[in-house]
This record gives structure tokens, sequence and C-alpha cells, in this order.
């Protein structure tokens, strides 16, 4: 069975976000749904831990009224996001399984606690566009959920229509979990039985030993998952985020994948200029894999 969790906001992009998702879930037949709705009150967290009772004023009370409106605002658009899943499964013929459920806390730390509960096999969040860049993929809360999680995190761009998970390209560097990752990617989609491109950047000062490593992936890959449709790539240049996006432009890549390897490698790897091509600007959903041999 096929475990998701989606942590959501209720902004469009985790919206689109969920039905993403749940494309995925359907397509896997069983499948498990997990909506996840992390309640942050910012008027709540201003106010001072308060240990012994003391009159309140009027401006109090307004306040508490606030906080209570948005939390119950916030656990009505959680439900009303379920019913809208389960609506959307029925009417694709689907018994998918999906529940939801409402936390009090940081995000960034309740997303990691609920994800040892749950387990899942994959975590699908919604990225905004460069002006929300402050609080969407590179905000501290996806950081954070790529670099302590174990499991694959799928992220859908803002602009993303659709779900066709035809064609898949792995932005290989050779590592040893390069074959763990992509055999991962398989089980994940296993259902589409996408065509995976194993690409590669080269910086044109070892062209040999890059094709000979890219040789030596295939072997392995073929020893390991004979009958998968997998190709193999070598691209010359030394931006590899501009390499990548004409090679999914060209191919009419559904997917882009990668691997990050250590802590904090995340941010290293997606850097600034990196990230408004590969995540900001790109029209195809990014999954990012975690290396844990080197945690």
């Amino acid at each position: 069975m096929l475990k998701i969790l989606i942590p959501v906001d209720f902004s469009d992009e985790s919206e689109e976000a969920s039905l993403y998702a749940l494309h995925l879930a359907v397509a896997s037949q069983q499948a498990q749904l997990l909506l996840l709705h992390c309640f942050q009150d910012y008027l709540a967290d201003a106010e001072p831990d308060i240990l012994t009772p003391v009159p309140t004023t009027a401006s109090e009370e307004i306040t508490e009224r606030v906080i209570y409106r948005n939390e119950e605002e916030a656990q009505d658009q959680l439900e009303e996001l379920y019913g809208q899943l389960q609506r959307e499964a029925h009417q694709m013929g689907s018994q998918v399984y999906i529940e939801r459920t409402f936390i009090h806390g940081l995000p960034e730390e309740k997303i990691s606690e609920e994800a040892k509960r749950f387990k899942p096999d994959l975590v699908v969040m919604g990225t905004k566009g460069e002006s929300n860049i402050a609080r969407s993929f590179f905000g501290t809360v996806t950081t954070k959920v790529v670099q302590e999680l174990k499991v694959p995190v799928l992220t859908i761009p803002v602009a993303y229509q659709g779900a066709h998970l035809r064609k898949v390209a792995y932005a290989t560097d050779f590592s040893k979990t390069d074959s763990k990752s992509i055999m991962q990617l398989q089980r994940i989609l296993e259902p589409f039985q996408p065509l995976i491109y194993c690409v590669h950047i080269s910086d044109n000062k070892n062209p040999r030993e890059d094709r000979e490593k890219l040789k030596q992936l295939r072997e392995k890959l073929q020893q390991n998952a004979p009958n998968q449709k997998l190709e193999y790539t070598l691209l010359e240049g030394d931006d590899v985020a501009e390499a990548l996006q004409k090679f999914v432009h060209h191919e009419a890549v559904d997917v882009l994948a990668l691997t990050t390897h250590e802590r904090g490698m995340f941010s290293k790897i997606l850097s600034p200029s990196l990230a408004q091509k590969l995540v900001l600007h790109s029209e195809v959903p990014l999954l990012v894999f975690h290396d844990a041999d080197h945690e």
C-alpha cells in the first residue's frame, strides 16, 4: 500500500498538491492519504506564558475570540478539502482511503512527528512563486522537512497543471546511492510505468570518465531491474540547472528527481540561481530523495 502524507495550508498550491497526490494514489489502487494541517496562531504565540490567573482585559477577550475563530475556520477548511478529495476519488471510481488530522504546533516540528507515526512512502507539498520564497520551498518548513525526513519529498510547482507521468528524469552524480534512489523511484511510480532518463551533466573535464561511470550505473541497474524502461544520457555544460531544464523541456519530462547527500546539502545543491530554474521557475514537479547513508 502506498502511503502519502500531504501537509496543507489551504493555499491554491497545497490544494493542487493534494489533487496530484490523489492522482498517484488512485493509480496505485491500494493507497492511503493523510491530510495534515498544523495550526499555529501567531496571536496566541505572541502572548507570554501566564503561570498564574490574572484579570482578563477587554483586548485579551477579543484576542481569544479571534484565535478561536481562526482555529474554527482552519478546521472547516480542512474538512472542505477532505470532502473535495473524497468526491474526486469517488468520481474516479477509486476506494482510496483518505484521512485528515488537525494538529497544534510548528509545521517544521509536527510534520516530522506525524511522519514518524504515519510512516509514509512519500510526502507531497506545494511550492509557491518567487514572491513568496521566504514562506515556501526555501522557507524553514520545507527545508527542514527535506533534511529531516527519511522519505522522498515531491514538490509541485504553483503553475503546474495535470498529473502526467510518462517521462521522468533522474539527475545522477554517480553517487553510490543512485541505484537505490532510482529503484525507489520505480516503485513509487510503478503504476505509470514511465520512461526514466538517468541524466548526468558533465563539466567537460573528464568526459571519458563520466561515460564510464554512466556505463557502470547502467550495468548495475540492468542487473537489479532488467525489465524497466531506462535510458542513459550524458549532457555537457557548466550550468547544471540550465542543462537539466533544457533537457526537461526538449524531452517533455514530467518529473525531475535528484538525491541529496547530507544535512545542509539540500540548500547547497539548490543555491539561489539553481533554485530559480529547478523549483521556482520549473514547470514540472521535483522529487527529492534523502541519502540516509550520509547522516
